[in-house]
């Protein structure tokens, strides 16, 4: 009980501490700051588990020796997200620390996950063209496309019965032949996806004055308190379900200090009913007492620049099919005798 306190504390502390600063919290890691790419949390898509590469043949009924659950996640990440969504219904991802007029919208998501990453690749280009502004002048513009190429199922002979290496190279020169205008424009870019599980909080707020702080929820919590801005606040679990989940989640009517704090002390009761469970259970961490936990598709790397123009496309190619997870198995030296080779 005393650490489950503490780790409340601690997590309370962490996300509250940004309450008087102006600084954005250090969100990103090595990659993000020397690259372009960008963390783009989206709704829960389900995932196809299938044996990884650590994995040996099982006989015909054999239970397959996966590793535990959340020990098929090799990394947790806690990460601020800030999206602008414009009037035209687009939306700018990126690291925003002040609004810089009135009526705007954001949406601020925090994000506490337990990952793996998975990839699919894209077509991507970025297409010039010039558009007349108010004055009459034509002004350069840069529009951003996005199409779904083969997925790399297709090398891996798990996509579809009797796949080849043939067949992928031949469903990839379809697919380059079908796109739009001059080929050369696009480029093949790999999406990294996150599949584990995970909480998130979304605070979606429409700020009242200029120059409003939207550097933390702490923060947003005082600049609401303050009048300065208005919204909902959401709490959501990721792949994370049960009795006691649903007891801990809040209800929050409106945006405040209290609500946000909630929240987070929410999101630490859960997480530390995750990790308290049973040792026993590991054969089955799965079905954790009355805690049910799955893998889902979380979030994603933007590694391009556009908005929803170039979201909007991954996430249908999600929904279309869903993204192959090669969950690792146990060392060798525990498998049954019925699955080494």
């Amino acid at each position: 009980m005393k650490l489950i306190k503490a780790l409340l504390c601690f997590l309370l502390s962490l996300f509250l501490s940004s309450c008087g600063t102006g600084k954005l919290p250090q969100a990103e890691t090595l990659g993000e700051e020397n690259s372009s790419y960008s963390y783009v949390p989206i709704d829960p898509f389900p995932v196809s588990t299938v044996m990884g590469n650590s994995c040996e043949p099982c006989q015909p009924g054999q239970d397959i020796p996966y590793k535990s659950l959340l020990n098929s996640f090799p990394d947790q990440t806690v990460r601020l997200s800030i999206a602008k969504l414009n009037v035209d219904g687009s939306i700018t991802y990126g690291s925003v620390v002040k609004a810089t007029a009135k009526n705007e919208t954001y949406e601020v998501t925090l994000d506490y996950v337990n990952v793996d990453v998975t990839q699919i690749p894209f077509f991507y280009r970025e297409k010039e063209y010039y558009e007349t502004n108010s004055k009459g002048k034509k002004e350069k513009k840069i529009d951003y496309e996005l199409k779904p190429s083969v997925r790399y199922d297709y090398l891996k002979g798990n996509s579809v019965a009797n796949n080849t290496v043939h067949n992928y190279e031949t469903k990839k020169q379809q697919l380059v032949a079908s796109l739009p205008d001059d080929k050369k424009d696009w480029q093949e870019k790999v999406v990294p996806v996150y599949i584990g599980v995970g909480l998130r909080v979304v605070a979606r707020v429409t700020v009242l004055d200029a120059d409003v702080n939207l550097s933390g929820l702490g923060v947003i919590g005082s600049e609401a308190k303050a009048g300065k801005l208005k919204g909902s606040l959401s709490v959501q679990t990721l792949g994370i379900t049960g009795k006691s989940v649903s007891s801990a989640l809040p209800l929050p009517s409106e945006i405040n200090e209290t609500t946000i704090q909630n929240a987070i002390l929410s999101i630490g009761t859960i997480k530390a009913q995750l990790y308290t469970s049973d040792p026993k259970d590991d054969e089955n961490e799965e079905n954790k007492g009355d805690i049910v936990i799955s893998p889902r598709v979380v979030g994603i790397y933007k590694p391009f620049k556009g908005g929803a123009e170039v979201i909007n496309p991954i996430i249908s190619e999600l929904a279309r099919e869903p993204v192959r997870w090669y969950r690792p198995c146990k060392s060798k030296a525990k498998y049954p005798t019925s699955c080494n080779k």
